[in-house]
């Protein structure tokens, strides 16, 4: 069951300098002064004296029993093998956020948009996009497992996935259309207030906006198993144009297209293989790829990874059995796959 981080986090002794580091860093992050009594307020502190402190409180300082942190990590290519850099960022969640945005930024390439005679840098990806979706994962994940928020920078795409599927009965439809389901109430609320997060339940829409603004396709939100994933691409226009950068040829998938097939991935609709031996080998690689972070999985869980109908998925299956690069293990309905040992 998830933690309610309102409650009292017996383990952690709250002390005079834990007080003071919230509060001077909230100030300079709400630029008003930030209280001890503020921290009760939000109900960071608990017991009649206000002297004790909730799991909420223990995440914000980085504190908590649970695995509370930002694994980063820019890979190679368009799969999780081989490591160009890679950092763990630990302690107070604020500065792990901030930490883990200024990574992705790092990793980022600049493009130049040809306006007119005019050319202008910008970042591939919106800036403010990727800074709310960090936000989220770390205020939306569960606490309670033991995994951390992980973001991955690759040549196409920034993935970022956390602990935890939506809360309650919440679906992506829901969540994307705007209805709040909140795991970490008083997390979320201390954010807002200290304008962190710019506006409670709102993120989806903030971030489809930003995205429309900026020219680039929305992300892509899925539910795998026990963990929430974001995968963001980027793409080259006639009017963009990357510095040493290959894009990848991710077909644009968003909640106006999304899939209403009853599944939990609310944007990942059939697109069809166009393109060729070219479409094949890109879906091949992200099942090798959904296969390498899991054990095993059946097919429907890689058809909702892929974004494939299960029929389209079970075709490039079994040609990767075929291939040697995965096995199958069982028969129809108990039938998983997991990569050749």
């Amino acid at each position: 069951m998830p933690i309610n981080d309102g409650l009292p986090y017996r383990s952690l002794k709250v002390t005079d300098d834990d007080i003071e580091f919230l509060c001077k860093d909230f100030s300079k992050r709400a630029k008003r002064k930030i209280t001890k009594a503020d921290l009760e307020n939000l109900h960071l502190l608990a017991g009649r004296s206000h002297d004790k402190a909730t799991n909420a409180l223990a995440i914000l300082l980085g504190k908590h029993e649970y695995t509370s942190r930002i694994q980063c990590a820019r890979f190679r290519g368009t799969m999780r093998a081989d490591f160009l850099d890679k950092k763990d960022y630990n302690g107070p969640l604020c500065k792990q956020i901030d930490d883990a945005y200024k990574f992705v930024l790092n990793h980022l390439n600049m493009a130049i948009e040809i306006n007119g005679v005019v050319h202008d840098e910008k970042y591939e990806l919106p800036p403010k996009a990727i800074r709310e979706l960090i936000i989220n994962a770390a205020i939306h994940r569960n606490y309670q497992m033991n995994f951390s928020v992980q973001v991955a920078v690759y040549d196409d795409r920034v993935e970022i996935s956390s602990p935890g599927t939506l809360y309650g009965t919440q679906t992506l439809e829901e969540a994307l259309s705007g209805r709040s389901s909140i795991r970490n109430k008083t997390l979320a609320r201390t954010l807002e207030k200290v304008h962190v997060l710019e506006g409670w339940g709102s993120g989806f829409q903030r971030i489809n906006t930003l995205c429309r603004e900026y020219g680039v396709a929305l992300p892509e939100f899925t539910e795998i198993g026990d963990m929430f994933r974001v995968n963001f691409y980027h793409h080259n226009n006639d009017e963009k144009v990357a510095i040493n950068l290959k894009s990848g040829d991710k077909t644009a998938i968003n909640p106006e297209n999304g899939d209403k097939s009853g599944e939990k991935v609310a944007i990942n609709a059939e697109n069809g293989d166009k393109n060729g031996d070219k479409k094949s080998t890109k879906f091949k690689k992200m099942i090798v790829e959904f296969l390498a972070e899991h054990e095993e999985a059946r097919s429907q869980e890689i058809s909702a990874y892929i974004g494939l109908k299960i029929s389209r998925t079970k075709i490039y299956l079994a040609d990767l059995v075929e291939e040697g690069k995965i096995v199958s293990n069982g028969a129809n309905k108990n039938r998983t796959y997991s990569l050749k040992k």
